[in-house]
C-alpha cells in the first residue's frame, strides 16, 4: 500500500481520531472552549475526544501556571485548523496520534513527541454475547471506519495474528467515520462493529436508550498485547511540541508533561469529575466522557520512556503501510524525555 499524492500524506498526517468530532452532530457542537488563540499564554490543544480530559485538567495545574502564566486548554475543531496551526507554528503544544506526529517529523516539520497518554482505544462491539475472541469473527460482516488509517491497520493486524485473512475470512464494510458507524450498526448493518473511544461508549448509551442489545466484546489492545508480549499497550495519543518552542521554552515543556502526569493520576481516580471538566470543551456529554475514560488505557509516560513501545507500534503499522509514518521510523530526536 502506498501514498500517491501529497494530499493523501496530508490527510494521513492529520490526526484522524475523528470520534469526538464526528459524534458532535449527535450530541451538539463545541461549546465553552474559552478564549481565542490570539490571546497571550500557552494553549494546550486537545483532540475532540475523551482523552483530552487529561489535558483539560493539566491546564489547571498551579505549578504549570507558574511556569507558563495564562496557560489554558482548547480543542481544535477541524483537521484544517490543526494543519494550519502546525504549519504556522501557532500550535506550540498539541495532542495528536503518535503516528501523525512521526509523519510530521519525517516530512521536515520537526514535531517532537512529548508524551503518550492513551494506550489503546479500539474495541469490537457486538450484539451477540457469544463473541469473545478474534477467531469468533470468522464469516462475520465487520462495520468499521477510517480505512487505511491506524485503527483499520491495527484491526487487520490482529486478524492476521489470529489466523484470519482480512480479505477472505471476514467481510470488511467501511464507512467514513466512527460517528457514521454508530447509528448504522445500531440500525442493523454489520454483524459486529469496530469502534474506538469514545464512539464505543456513545454506542452503548444509544443502544441502551433504544433497547438494542450491545456488548463490548473484544478489546483490541488486549489482543495486541498478547501478541507482542508487552501487555495491553498501544501508544496511540499524547502531546507533541513545536521544535522552536521546545528549544525556546524547555522548562515549560517539562512543566506541561509533569502536569499531564498529575492530571492522568487525578483523572483515573475521578472519572465523573473529569467527565464534567472535559465536557466544558468537548463535543460530548459529561456522562459519555466519564464512562469512556476507563476504556482508553490511561498512563502518562514521556515519549522517551515509551520509545520502545512506540517503535514497535510503528513497525507493526509499517508492515502494512510504511507511508503511515512517512516511510521510516523517526530518529531519536523525535522522543522527548
Amino acid at each position: 500500500m502506498s501514498h500517491s499524492s501529497q494530499s493523501s500524506l496530508d490527510r494521513r498526517a492529520m490526526l484522524r481520531w475523528g470520534a469526538g468530532a464526528a459524534l458532535a452532530g449527535a450530541f451538539g457542537g463545541l461549546g465553552g472552549i474559552g478564549a481565542s488563540a490570539s490571546d497571550s499564554g500557552l494553549v494546550l490543544w486537545g483532540i475532540p475526544a475523551s482523552p483530552s480530559a487529561v489535558f483539560a485538567r493539566a491546564a489547571l495545574s498551579s505549578t504549570l501556571a507558574k511556569a507558563a502564566p495564562g496557560v489554558r486548554f482548547d480543542v481544535w475543531k477541524s483537521t484544517d485548523q490543526m494543519r494550519a496551526g502546525i504549519a504556522s507554528g501557532d500550535f506550540k503544544m498539541f495532542a495528536t496520534s503518535t503516528y501523525a506526529a512521526a509523519n510530521f517529523f519525517n516530512r521536515g516539520a520537526g514535531t517532537v513527541m512529548v508524551n503518550v497518554v492513551t494506550w489503546g482505544v479500539l474495541y469490537v462491539m457486538a450484539r451477540d454475547e457469544s463473541i469473545h475472541r478474534i477467531e469468533d469473527l470468522a464469516g462475520k460482516r465487520v462495520l468499521l471506519s477510517n480505512k487505511n488509517e491506524a485503527p483499520d491497520l491495527l484491526f487487520r493486524l490482529v486478524l492476521k495474528w489470529s489466523g484470519l485473512d482480512p480479505d477472505k475470512d471476514v467481510t470488511l464494510d467501511y464507512v467514513g467515520s466512527p460517528g457514521e458507524a454508530v447509528p448504522l450498526y445500531l440500525a442493523g448493518r454489520g454483524d459486529v462493529a469496530v469502534l474506538h473511544e469514545p464512539s464505543s461508549t456513545a454506542a452503548l448509551f444509544r443502544a441502551k436508550k433504544a433497547g438494542v442489545p450491545l456488548y463490548r466484546a473484544i478489546d483490541i489492545t488486549e489482543v495486541y498485547g498478547a501478541h507482542t508480549g508487552r501487555g495491553p499497550r498501544i501508544p496511540q495519543v499524547g502531546l507533541a511540541v513545536n521544535p522552536a518552542f521546545l528549544e525556546e521554552k524547555p522548562e515549560v515543556v517539562r512543566a506541561v508533561h509533569e502536569a499531564c502526569v498529575e492530571a492522568g493520576q487525578w483523572t483515573m481516580a475521578n472519572w465523573d469529575e473529569a467527565g464534567k471538566l472535559a465536557a466544558q470543551s468537548l463535543p460530548l456529554p459529561a456522562p459519555v466522557i466519564a464512562k469512556s475514560l476507563p476504556f482508553v488505557h490511561l498512563d502518562v509516560l514521556s515519549a522517551k520512556e515509551a520509545q520502545a513501545d512506540i517503535e514497535l507500534y510503528f513497525e507493526h503499522l509499517m508492515s502494512l503501510d510504511p507511508g503511515i509514518v512517512g516511510g521510516r521510523k523517526p530518529t531519536s530526536d523525535f522522543y522527548w524525555g
